[in-house]
């Protein structure tokens, strides 16, 4: 089978439902996927992007929230933020625990996630701007890697400030932050970045472009089942039906992302009956838990306000942001030159000072203790809750719940991520908000128990599914994500970063107490886009969708990338 497009969704007769987007290299208005400064604008928020939208989320004051996926071939690596860091090895260990499978265990993943890439070790400018590796956690194969990582050419001041103060606050100095114990503070690698040329290259660029003339890919034959793909069914850029033939003993692999390849399987008769009877899809395979145990990560963020100081253009003090982009236009457009004639200034940052917080650097011991207690208590209640009235999914979730808490409790489970933005990153546009530079404080929920769903509603292709991440739905997540701007105020008036701290804009100083900060945040949280689990691997007696080969249970020869 040829590999058509990967926004290309497959189906069983395999039908397709999103648009074949040609992978085409256009500087458009120089508002660009490819340049690394313009992460999250242009075609990153339109052309090239899903934007899917939520149900009304139910713990967020009924809002409506948009959930990015790419629109292109190469997926979301082509709007991504290209951050590249390593979860913690106990979560990896986790999933191996999950299925009783030893191949899914850290030690056993790290020779692929090594073989995948071409590292670029960071040279003298960027390690005296905080940039580490450890050599034996990363590829450097130029035959075998496709995934090129590195560092940036361009660093703001206030990284080393932020990086110096979470140390003070207790966070361990990361040698790599790739190196399977995130419990720290560093400079985070790029992925997908060409230090070459400081340009995105994305999954397409990695894995398509130098072999789109080759014959196909080969693959391993599926085990026996009852159920074959036999033909491949697509709907290309100019709105005909394709028609592919599976060849005998060839494999269908479905690729779609999170949100996508759940739909591609409803809508070819897989998945919960039910579902798809009222969707008007005839069901094949009766699979309930595709769609199901959608666990989507959230953010918050912390906004403090600085002094500029610029002179002929001249950076004089850390307190300079990436506003000054929005601030001064002439300024832009120096800084975008600058990237086009060598790829240095403003344009080329991409990567960005990371810490991931442990629940010791959260909670107190008894506070911690108090609130996993009452987590365990209601084990099975919230299992049931999240399950949609399945109870072998509740199981599913049951037994994950059961192991993050234990991890939690051993201080592996690391519930946030956080960042710091050198601009304002929020809610407010920029007409709303005093016209000044801003540091932004994120903290994204790592590691949330809230367990959602997504189904097609509809047997037309091209109507988007129902997604509904159920964010909030469990106090554990709320819980650590409130404790999230409690520990972004400290890392701003801390020092050394305190010596540029001019106020809090926002939540504000005026929410002090647990109850205010969360009242707020249910008016603010959004997603952060690194959403899971809907196609999950599970053994059956746990609900899952495909074993520890990524087969899907129930069909000979289907597999699954990415969900």
């Amino acid at each position: 089978m040829k590999l058509l497009s990967q926004a290309s969704l497959l189906g069983l007769p395999l039908v397709v439902n999103a648009l074949a987007y040609d992978y085409i290299i256009i500087l458009r208005g120089r508002n660009s996927v490819f340049v690394p400064g313009l992460i999250g604008a242009g075609q990153a928020l339109t052309t090239l992007n899903w934007a899917y939208t939520t149900v009304p989320q139910t713990h967020l004051n009924g809002r409506v929230l948009t959930i990015n996926a790419g629109k292109a071939l190469g997926g979301s690596t082509v709007i991504n933020s290209m951050i590249f860091p390593r979860a913690e090895k106990a979560q990896y260990d986790a999933w191996g625990t999950l299925n009783n499978d030893s191949s899914w265990t850290w030690n056993t993943l790290l020779p692929y996630f090594k073989k995948s890439e071409i590292f670029t070790p960071p040279n003298k400018f960027q390690q005296a701007n905080g940039a580490r590796f450890e050599r034996d956690v990363h590829g450097f194969n130029e035959e075998q890697g496709r995934v090129k990582v590195g560092f940036p050419n361009f660093f703001f001041q206030q990284w080393s400030l932020w990086r110096q103060t979470a140390m003070r606050l207790g966070f361990p100095a990361s040698p790599d932050l790739g190196n399977g114990s995130p419990h720290a503070v560093g400079v985070a690698p790029a992925s997908s970045i060409d230090p070459d040329n400081n340009t995105r290259c994305s999954a397409a660029c990695a894995y398509y472009t130098d072999f789109a003339d080759r014959p196909n890919f080969t693959t391993e034959q599926g085990r026996e089942s009852v159920i074959t793909a036999s033909d491949v069914e697509y709907i290309n850029a100019n709105n005909e039906t394709q028609v592919v033939n599976v060849s005998h003993g060839g494999e269908v692999i479905v690729s779609a992302g999170t949100i996508g390849t759940h739909k591609v399987l409803e809508l070819s008769g897989v998945g919960n009956s039910s579902i798809l009877q009222a969707a008007g899809v005839k069901p094949i395979l009766d699979l309930p838990s595709v769609g199901e145990n959608f666990a989507g990560k959230a953010q918050l963020a912390q906004r403090s306000s600085v002094d500029v100081i610029v002179l002929s253009q001249i950076m004089l003090i850390a307190g300079i942001t990436n506003d000054l982009l929005l601030l001064d236009p002439t300024f832009a457009e120096q800084q975008l030159n600058l990237w086009f004639e060598n790829r240095t200034g403003f344009y080329s940052f991409v990567s960005r000072s990371l810490g991931i917080a442990a629940p010791s650097d959260i909670f107190n011991k008894s506070e911690l203790n108090r609130l996993l207690q009452e987590s365990e208590e209601k084990l099975n209640y919230f299992a049931a809750l999240l399950s949609n009235g399945n109870p072998l999914l509740a199981r599913g979730i049951q037994a994950q719940h059961r192991l993050a808490l234990d991890l939690y409790r051993s201080n592996k489970n690391l519930p946030l991520e956080m960042s710091l933005r050198p601009s304002f990153f929020g809610n407010t546009s920029f007409e709303d908000r005093p016209a000044r530079a801003y540091n932004t404080v994120v903290s994204a929920l790592y590691a949330p128990l809230s367990r959602g769903r997504t189904h097609i509603s509809s047997s037309d292709p091209f109507v988007p599914p129902m997604i509904d991440p159920a964010y909030w739905t469990h106090p554990l997540d709320v819980a650590f994500h409130a404790a999230g701007i409690k520990l972004a105020r400290k890392m701003l008036t801390t020092g050394p970063m305190a010596s540029i701290y001019e106020g809090e804009f926002e939540p504000g100083l005026d929410k002090v107490t647990d109850e205010d900060i969360e009242n707020w945040l249910r008016g603010v949280v959004q997603s952060y886009t690194h959403e899971v689990g809907t196609m999950a691997m599970l053994p059956q007696g746990l609900c899952g969708v495909v074993d520890t080969k990524l087969r899907i249970y129930g069909l000979k020869n289907v597999r699954v990338a990415g969900m």
